[in-house]
């Protein structure tokens, strides 16, 4: 039997705002649009927004997680070339695009409620 993640969830404070970063910023075409769920095109697995209350503690910013919570990641092509261009268009980073032990690259961005998600490129 095949398992495939085919959805990732991130809960958002403000849905228009979490919108226009995900879909402006960072270049994901909205697949559906309401005020309290909404879905990107992503490839195989879909990005959804859900709306939520704010609970996230400041250490959040900077890439530390309890158990139980989950980071989304997305991969692409060049990653100095992304982390140029979203920088300069206004995307927060924790952490530049940095090589990896075991053959990639790694940055961290971080979404408008404070989300860190991990962006790679794999080098070959």
């Amino acid at each position: 039997m095949l398992v495939r993640l085919s959805y990732v969830i991130v809960y958002c404070s403000d849905m228009n705002r979490s919108i226009a970063f995900y879909r402006d910023l960072i270049g994901f075409p909205v697949k559906y649009e309401s005020p309290e769920w909404s879905e990107f095109h992503s490839g195989s697995t879909t990005l959804a927004l859900h709306l939520a209350r704010t609970l996230r503690a400041d250490s959040q910013q900077h890439g530390e997680a309890e158990a139980g919570q989950a980071r989304p990641a997305f991969e692409v092509l060049d990653i100095d070339q992304f982390y140029e261009e979203k920088k300069a268009s206004g995307v927060e980073f924790s952490m530049p695009p940095t090589m990896l032990e075991f053959g990639s690259k790694l940055a961290v961005l971080i979404d408008p409620d404070g989300l860190p998600i991990s962006v790679t490129e794999e080098i070959h």
